[in-house]
């Protein structure tokens, strides 16, 4: 059994929409639920990574195309704890396998050094929305400084444009779109998630003393057995605890997983 102190995440319910190694599938990674949810012809595959797992993913996916060492992935996915080089090597590993990365191109390995991830295999919408140039406001310096609204640039000689406005309409130019492209992301997540039909969680929250704990499972009879099995363990950390505290448990492949919330 193994526990970790990190709190969830404002941003976790957030997921991210993969390419994988094999034509026509897509991933999404549900970090909240430490799930990757594979979809191939309308069929969806639930697929549990753990918490380590997912963190080794989500890591990586904060910085796609950035090498990430292997001291601050262990760090991030094992904190507070003290893992070896083969923890990470088989988390690297079940993910390459997740994800139909047979030639390790989407997580890919930098010789001492660490790990990437594959921008070209994050799943965006190609559509950019359509960017109309905004009037130029300038100030003169004239004595009690007037302000004039000008035409739009557009309407201006090329050879008359000044330089600095050249350069502030195509930063402000960068930042609409950009934030455009974050709208448009969303609403697809928002949709490609409402659409889904993958199998729900069962949750379960249980009051032990001075915890409040709250259990995730795949299935009510999985979360039942979670219940049963961790019941003297959630005992004693209650009788340890003097303090309200709020409790995750869920269950990882070959471990329970417990965290403060």
């Amino acid at each position: 059994m193994t526990s970790s102190l990190t709190p969830l995440a404002t941003d976790a319910l957030v997921c991210h929409l993969l390419k994988t190694g094999r034509d026509g599938c897509t991933a999404r990674f549900d970090r909240a639920l430490f799930q990757l949810v594979l979809t191939h012809d309308e069929h969806e595959d639930t697929l549990d990574l753990g918490f380590s797992g997912s963190r080794v993913l989500e890591r990586l996916l904060q910085v796609p195309g950035e090498v990430v060492s292997r001291e601050e992935l262990m760090t991030y996915a094992w904190e507070g704890r003290v893992v070896g080089q083969g923890s990470l090597n088989q988390q690297i590993y079940t993910l390459r396998q997740a994800l139909f990365d047979a030639g390790s191109q989407i997580i890919q390995t930098l010789p001492r050094r660490g790990y990437l991830f594959n921008p070209q295999y994050l799943k965006v919408d190609q559509a950019q929305p359509s960017i109309n140039a905004a009037p130029l406001t300038t100030v003169a310096e004239n004595k009690g400084a007037v302000v004039m609204d000008l035409p739009a640039p557009s309407a201006l000689p090329k050879t008359e444009q000044p330089k600095a406005a050249r350069r502030f309409r195509s930063w402000q130019s960068m930042a609409l779109a950009g934030s455009g492209m974050m709208v448009l992301l969303g609403l697809a997540t928002l949709g490609f998630r409402l659409a889904s039909s993958s199998a729900p969680s069962f949750t379960q929250t249980v009051d032990v003393g001075a915890l409040e704990v709250l259990y995730v499972e795949k299935s009510q009879h999985l979360l039942d057995a979670l219940i049963k099995e961790t019941g003297l363990l959630v005992d004693t950390m209650s009788n340890m605890s003097a303090e309200p505290a709020r409790l995750i448990v869920n269950m990882s492949p070959g471990f329970y997983e417990i965290r403060c919330a």
